[in-house]
């Protein structure tokens, strides 16, 4: 038990480090691995409608092939967790009443041990571990458990809060505020390192939106503007980033990309939008965004460059629409 307290306390020393969210949480997962001998673990934070578990980090093969799965609020094992806050632990977790069966995991469930990462009363998150072996987990590892959670739990909130200041609310991008913190190169000044790298920036505006919320609803245009960022950021590459820049305008930044080969990715992202139509409650929508591409010139500062890029944008928007163009 004396070196279990003792790794906890490492997990404990680096979390006071100055590590970003995913860092904190994966530190979290590594360690729960750690301490309780199990092959796999996983954290899941609430959304901010506080009604889904979704999947942020895992150590070790994911239970089931698709990774990304959700659990609704009181769904499953993990769902009973945070919906009331309490730790539950099962050495057959597959004949729990609980037990929500998904289609695709790869090997059986001998025991289960999950805990709630709290914030005050409030759940924030679920921390789990699972090992194929029945009875595995004892009363000493929940307790372990709890305690790990229970000195992440701050840490994760505040890294959490911290990011909800960078990030767009409705869309998950960044907002302006994060384009200045994860891309401060785009605000270098001429002597600055950073201001002789290539990058490239694109401004896509989404066509008729006005249109769009008229005939549908605001509530269905905020759906396609969500349908819209996921689509573009599934065209870009991981080094990229989506910002929204306005109500329908975003910006891509394309670190390390001269013009024709942004242009190439810009162009992508924008088939990528209008095929096929975007669904929203059952109706198909017809989504198309205009996009104008810009490169960074020597020393240009970034307010100049993005309104290269937005005239381009307009440019597209006068040739019919639905079209990507260079900027000069």
């Amino acid at each position: 038990m004396n070196d279990r307290i003792d790794r906890l306390t490492a997990i404990a020393r680096r979390l006071h480090g100055r590590l970003g969210l995913e860092e904190i949480l994966q530190a979290v997962v590594e360690g729960a691995a750690d301490l309780l001998a199990a092959p796999r673990s996983s954290l899941r934070l609430l959304d901010p409608s506080q009604t889904k578990l979704l999947a942020f980090c895992r150590a070790g093969t994911p239970l089931h092939e698709d990774p990304t799965m959700e659990f609704r609020l009181g769904e499953g094992l993990v769902g009973w967790i945070a919906a009331n806050a309490q730790p539950l632990r099962s050495s057959s977790p597959e004949t729990d009443p609980r037990f929500a069966p998904r289609p695709g995991m790869r090997e059986p469930m001998g025991s289960f041990l999950g805990v709630p990462l709290l914030a005050g009363a409030r759940c924030m998150g679920v921390l789990a571990a699972v090992h194929p072996d029945h009875d595995r987990f004892d009363p000493q590892d929940e307790q372990l458990a709890l305690l790990l959670a229970t000195i992440a739990a701050p840490h994760v909130e505040i890294a959490r809060l911290s990011r909800l200041t960078r990030v767009d609310s409705l869309t998950g991008t960044l907002n302006r505020r994060g384009l200045d913190d994860v891309f401060p190169e785009l605000c270098a000044t001429a002597s600055a390192p950073d201001a002789a790298q290539p990058v490239s920036i694109a401004v896509v505006d989404i066509d008729h939106f006005k249109h769009i919320n008229d005939q549908y609803g605001h509530a269905v245009g905020d759906e396609v503007l969500r349908c819209v960022t996921a689509r573009l950021a599934g065209a870009l590459r991981a080094s990229d980033a989506v910002v929204r820049y306005g109500g329908e305008e975003f910006l891509l930044i394309l670190p390390a990309l001269r013009l024709a080969d942004a242009l190439r990715v810009a162009d992508r992202a924008r088939r990528t939008i209008s095929d096929p139509p975007t669904v929203v409650a059952g109706v198909a929508i017809p989504v198309s965004v205009s996009i104008g591409v810009a490169e960074r010139h020597d020393l240009e500062p970034r307010d100049a460059l993005i309104a290269r890029a937005d005239s381009a944008m307009y440019a597209a928007k006068r040739a019919g629409r639905n079209r990507t163009e260079m900027a000069q």
